[in-house]
This record gives C-alpha cells, structure tokens and sequence, in this order.
C-alpha cells in the first residue's frame, strides 16, 4: 500500500464514521471492510453521499475520488489475526519499515489506523465487524468505536483486558459466532464507557449482546436495540444446547446506550443462547436500561451482580428457561424499575416454551422508601417462575406483583415461590398491597404467607447498611443460620451447589464472599 493509500484509506475511515453519526440521510451504516474491498460498494456509497450527503461529506468524497484508481484497498489487520502466509507476512513486514512514517502519520490524523494498534498506551480501535478467530491479549486496551458484530468467528478475550465504548458502540456476537471472555477473579475483563474516569455515566456506550440457536417462542425474533431491518439481530432456533460461548470474571460497566430511537440495548443481552453457554461471576452496573436481559433460550447464570440498573435488574421474555444461582441485585435510590421483570408472550400468554427460570439464593436489595420506590419482582404475560432461598429486603412497594392469570400457573405449578425471606417490605415495615386488580383477584400476599409456602417475613432489615452505599457495599446478610431452618436445599444437578441451604446468595458463615476481587461499583 502507497503513502497515497494509506491516506486514502484515513479519508475513507473518516467518511464511515461521519455517515454512521448520521451525515448523510438515507445511509444508516457503512460498512467498513466491503468500503475498502468492493470498489462497486465505494462507488455507490460515494454517489449517495454526493446526492444528499452534508456539504462537509461531498467535500470529502470529491478528496477521495482525487485519490481513488477504484481498485480493493487490502488492509491486513492485526487486531483479527487473519490466517495468512508466510511471504505474506514477510511481504507486510517490508510494506511496514517501507510505509512507518505515512503510518504514523495516519494514526496521529484519524486517532487510529483502520484495525492497526496504536503505538502508544498499547491501544486498539476496533471500528469494523469481526470475521476471523481474534483474540484480544492481555496488556492491552480496547476501544470499540462502533457497534461490531462477530460473524462466522470465535472472540477471545483474555485476563485483564479492558475494553472501552464510545458513544453509539456495542459488541454483537451473532448466533454463527462465540465469546470466550475469561477473565480471572484477580484479572477481569472489563467492558466500560470511553469516557475519561470520573466522567462516566449510564448509557455512554452500548453493552454486549451474544445471540444464538436455541428455542424462543417469538417468531421472527429479532434482538431489540439495533435499527430495523439488521438481518444480523435475528436469533433463536431449535438447538437447546447451543453455546453463545463463555463469560466468566467479567464487568460490564456504564452501557445500555440508545443505539436505535426509543430503543436501548442492556448491559448485557442474551437472546436464545442455550444450556451450554456459560454465564458466570458477571457484574452489570450502572446500565441505562436493564441490566441482563434474556429473549428466550435456556441459557444459566451463576454467581451474578446486578448493580444501579436504570430500568429492571433483571428482565426475561420469549420463553426463558434457564437455572440462576447466586446472584445479587442491589437496587440504586434515584433510578431503576424492578429487581426483577419476567414476561412470557405479551401476544400470546401460553406460547411454548413458557418463560419458566428456576432462582435459589438470590439477593434482592431494594432503596426502600426512597425518591424511586422499587417492586422486588414483577411477573406478567404468562410467565412462570420458581423462587427459593431468596432474601428480599427493603423494597418501597411489594415482594411480588403477578399480573394477568396467576392463579392458572400457581394452579398448574408452573409458578412457585417458597421458602424464601422477606424483609422490611413496604412503608415502615407493612407490606402494601395493589391499588388496582390486575391479576384476576389473585392475592399474591395470601398465597405467599400459606403454611405450605414456608416463607418467612420480618419488619427489620435482614441487611447490614452497607447493603444500601452504592459505592462500596457490602451483601452479608445479618440473620444467622440457625434462623435460616426454612431455607431448602437446591436441587441435585451438575448446575446446582446443594451445600448452600440458606437465604440469599451470600453465606452468613463464609469467612469471604464470592465477589470480592472482581467487582467493582464506580460512581462515574
């Protein structure tokens, strides 16, 4: 590649990122990779934006065509570790010492070098979709500056790395492709705002989505937050083993950015990913819209933190039917919704597979009577549910709010809440109950408080007031074990810790709790 290439390459990266940002009406995305490969593809774009681009785009465009003898403009980018051949590498290690200083002069004009890492800091922009087997190394830092998608390929993310969102990015796995972020419990990975630290707030980038084919009773599913139409958004199939990949000692902070009008993606997104994803020790904090969200699937999760989420903590849809254990959701004073959200079908109540997740020892810790009062779980639309070992404390408002026919699926056992402890709900310790029948006469606070149900209450908090400081809080719960004696083991399955016979996700006996390490919860 030519000093006049690589220059037109930066002008073209230029284009891309200011038709994306919307300079140009009737042209949503551009794709990078097909702009640089396919002259055919650049024509057209360069057309288009002659015809209804800003005045500052046709300027640009009439710079590239100076520049452009219309043939594929090859860039080996070292960030995908594309497969190539000895010569090949040798005939690119010659293009570099030949063409160092029009590189360097690309990377200080445009901040990055189309795929190349910068030279200093050890960063790397990431502005086009991922097509190869790529691994992000350890040591390094990662700046997503668009919404990528993972195509055809497996992502590996190693210890350590931290990853960074610029307004309007996303991370995108697509049902043909996998992550593997393996982070360590003293090395996590760690997806955040591009923001400087200390400036950083919900909403500054977009979050992480891993799509699969594994069943979803919507037809057609397609994932919510990317623009109408992205063939690439569409998810679920009939493989309920199917794997989205691995997320494990992972933080994904500051995301949930609206990347398609009146529509948010979440902190983290997962839509028809199956029994052989593995989603463990995950914390989603300060995300603008849900937390962690599933769209079918039969995905587990185990060892969870959920913190400050501006919508629901936790949400379900379409058919979820997956294992939870071990997770804590810490509810902020000024924002969010519901811990958790669970819904089947909202066209069709008693579409299959039901919306039927199974929750022991959860930490649900809600604001209490604060500016922004919380519901701990909401269930609607024919979801079902089983919850046990549960700690539910301090939520302004109730324990459980069921809307639609609840008493179909407690009837049907599809939905059951036992064992479990409730504490300091409602105003001054009085559980409330609804303003409006919303449930067909249903009384969840009846059916809850059965003998059969086995579920306790208290008027105290069952929480140190450290549950409550949203920058270094503490999730050790108060109540002894010997007051635990209704707790109830957890099933026998290779998912399930049987041991872990008490309320909420954290052992009041354990000399040091599961997420010390790798958490973290950052004001900005």
């Amino acid at each position: 590649m030519s000093g006049d290439s690589s220059l037109l390459v930066e002008k073209l990266w230029r284009l891309k990122r200011r038709i994306d940002k919307g300079g140009c009406p009737g042209i949503e995305f551009v794709h990078l990779n097909t702009l640089l490969k396919e002259p055919a593809y650049r024509q057209d774009v360069l057309r288009r934006v002659e015809q209804s681009g800003s005045k500052e785009l046709k300027a640009l465009v009439r710079e590239i065509r100076a520049n452009d003898d219309n043939q594929p403009l090859m860039v080996k980018e070292s960030i995908n570790r594309l497969a190539i051949t000895p010569a090949e590498r040798s005939e690119n290690r010659s293009w570099l010492r030949r063409n160092f200083p029009a590189v360097l002069a690309v990377a200080a004009m445009a901040g990055v070098a189309v795929g190349f890492t910068a030279f200093e800091n050890r960063v790397v922009r990431i502005d086009s979709d991922i097509v190869a087997d790529t691994t992000w190394a350890s040591g390094k830092r990662y700046v997503l500056t668009d919404t990528v998608y993972v195509e055809n390929a497996s992502l590996t993310i190693e210890p350590g790395v931290t990853i960074e969102g610029e307004n309007g990015a996303a991370l995108i796995v697509t049902p043909s492709a996998k992550l593997f972020a393996r982070g360590k419990a003293e090395s996590p990975v760690v997806f955040t705002s591009a923001e400087a630290k200390g400036s950083r707030g919900r909403g500054d980038w977009g979050g992480v989505v891993l799509l699969g084919k594994a069943p979803v009773n919507q037809p057609g599913a397609a994932i919510e937050g990317l623009p109408e139409g992205e063939a690439r958004g569409a998810f679920g199939g009939q493989d309920r083993e199917h794997s989205c990949g691995v997320i494990e000692f992972t933080r994904i902070e500051f995301a949930g950015f609206e990347v398609y009008k009146d529509n948010e993606l979440n902190g983290l997104t997962l839509g028809g990913c199956g029994k052989n994803t593995i989603v463990r020790n995950v914390q989603v904090h300060r995300s603008l819209d849900d937390g962690i969200e599933m769209f079918g699937g039969s995905v587990d999760l185990k060892n969870i933190v959920v913190t400050g989420a501006g919508d629901d903590s936790i949400d379900w849809d379409w058919g979820w039917t997956g294992n939870v254990q071990f997770a804590v959701i810490q509810q902020h004073k000024a924002t969010g919704d519901n811990a958790f959200e669970g819904d089947n079908n909202g066209k069709k109540h008693e579409a299959l597979p039901r919306s039927e997740p199974s929750f022991y020892n959860v930490t649900l810790v809600g604001a209490g009577v604060s500016e922004k009062k919380h519901r701990a779980i909401v269930l609607r639309e024919g979801s079902g549910g089983h919850f046990h070992n549960m700690l539910i404390d301090s939520f302004g408002i109730e324990a459980l709010d069921t809307r639609d026919d609840a008493l179909s699926l407690t009837s049907r056992s599809l939905l059951t809440f036992s064992n479990n402890l409730f504490a300091s709900i409602g105003h001054l310790g009085q559980i409330d109950h609804e303003a409006e029948d919303d449930d067909f006469g249903f009384d969840e606070q009846a059916w809850l408080g059965t003998a059969r149900n086995r579920n306790e209450s208290q008027v105290e908090s069952a929480l140190f007031a450290s549950a409550a400081d949203e920058v270094n809080p503490s999730f050790v719960p108060k109540v002894l074990m010997k007051h635990m004696q209704t707790a109830t083991p957890p099933p026998q399955s290779e998912f399930f810790d049987e041991s872990a016979v008490y309320f909420g996700a954290i052992s009041p006996v354990a000399s040091k709790s599961w997420l010390e390490g790798w958490t973290s919860f950052p004001e900005h």
